[in-house]
Order: structure tokens, then sequence, then C-alpha cells
């Protein structure tokens, strides 16, 4: 690895922002323990029937892990714009669209990765069958990089905005719509017996697209941002 080259400075970031969140591991655990104290509320709120659970098991966990994602995005260029960090990457020879990638990376393995680890047994308490449990993950490992990569666009057009946390929310959970419905019903198709790989296409489509689009959106609005 060759210092100054444009993958030397994404690894260097990376294991900048992996090393900061390490640091905090409150931070990580946070979210996992929302999604924990969540799902154990659902059976006390509409009754421990088998059958019941089973059938809202997907789309429950699919809802409580998207909040969960929400809780921890606004942090996701806060401390970097605050402690100067940002300007720094903005006048970095290498192209800012790529440095937003690795940082929206970093945060998908903290904050995501946790929640991905754990869906099996959050589902599991809600009696989903153990035969969708590989596609939950599947669905999972598709949708919440699709959902960061959407919120990473969204904080950084409100990162001027002090108090960005409600109206991060009111814009990004439209957007999630579509992502939550495929998930959903690929996990529901699944339950049933149905073929469940078109919707996972669909997931793969978008994150795709987002891969491509959204790191140039961010990298776009954090310049208007910050010369603002």
């Amino acid at each position: 690895m060759t210092p100054g080259t444009t993958y030397a400075a994404c690894a260097a970031l990376l294991r900048r922002d992996l090393t900061l969140a390490w640091r905090r591991r409150g931070d990580i655990a946070m979210p996992v323990l929302y999604a924990v104290i969540v799902t154990t509320l659902f059976p006390f709120a509409i009754g421990p029937e088998p059958a019941l659970l089973a059938r809202i098991a997907g789309g429950v966990v699919f809802v409580i892990v998207l909040l969960a994602i929400l809780l921890s995005l606004d942090h996701l260029f806060r401390g970097d714009i605050e402690d100067g960090s940002m300007e720094l990457l903005m006048l970095a020879p290498q192209p800012l669209a790529l440095l937003v990638g690795m940082k929206i990376l970093a945060h998908w393995i903290t904050s995501s990765l946790p929640l991905i680890v754990v869906a099996p047994v959050l589902a599991s308490m809600l009696k989903l069958p153990p035969e969708a449990m590989p596609v939950l993950v599947i669905a999972l490992l598709l949708s919440t990089p699709l959902l960061c990569l959407l919120g990473a666009v969204l904080v950084a057009l409100t990162a001027g905005s002090r108090r960005s946390g409600m109206l991060l929310a009111l814009m990004l959970l439209p957007l999630c719509v579509p992502v939550v419905i495929f998930a959903a019903g690929a996990l529901a198709a699944a339950q049933e017996g149905l073929p469940w790989v078109a919707p996972i296409a669909w997931l793969g489509a978008g994150l795709a697209m987002a891969l491509v689009l959204a790191p140039l959106a961010c990298a776009a609005a954090l310049r208007i941002a910050m010369d603002t």
C-alpha cells in the first residue's frame, strides 16, 4: 500500500472510523439493546400466540431494524463537522465521494452488522420458522446498507441544521417504505413456500444503484452544507 494513494487514504479513513467507534462501544450496543427490548414487548402487547407472532415476525423485525438504524444515523457526519475533519476530507486530493463512501461503510459495519447478527435471535423470539432464517439474513444484508446509503444522503442534506433528528426521520421513513415492502415480502414468501428471489433481486438492484449514486449525492450535499 503506497502512502498517498486513493486506496491507502480509503483504508486509513475506514480504520480511523472503526477505531473511534470501538472506543465508543456503548454507542454500538445501544441499537442492539433497543431492538431486543422492543422485540420483547411485542408478545406482551399482542399476546403470545405462536401463529400470530410468526405471521408478523418478518415485518416487525425489519421495522425494528429500520428504527434502530435511524437512531444512529444522526451522528454519521456530525463529529467530523464539529472537529474540522470534514473540511480536511474536502481538501484531500482523493475524491470526496469515495471518502464519504468509506465513512458510510464504517457506519454500516458498526451500526447495522450487529443488528444482522442478533436478528435471527429476535426472529426466534417472535416464532419465525427456522427455514425462513436464511432469507431474513439475506434480506437484511441487502436492505440495511441500502437504508444507510439513503439515510446518509439525508444526513448530508441536513448537516447544516443543529436540530435535524426529527427532520431526518420525517424525510427518511417514506423513502424506506419500498425497502421494507420488498424485504418483508421476500420473507413472507419464504414462510409460505413461494419463490422469494424476485423481491431480493429488486433489493439488490436498489443497492447497486445506491452504491453508485448515494456517495456522489452525499459529497455534493456536504460541500453545499459546509459552504453555507
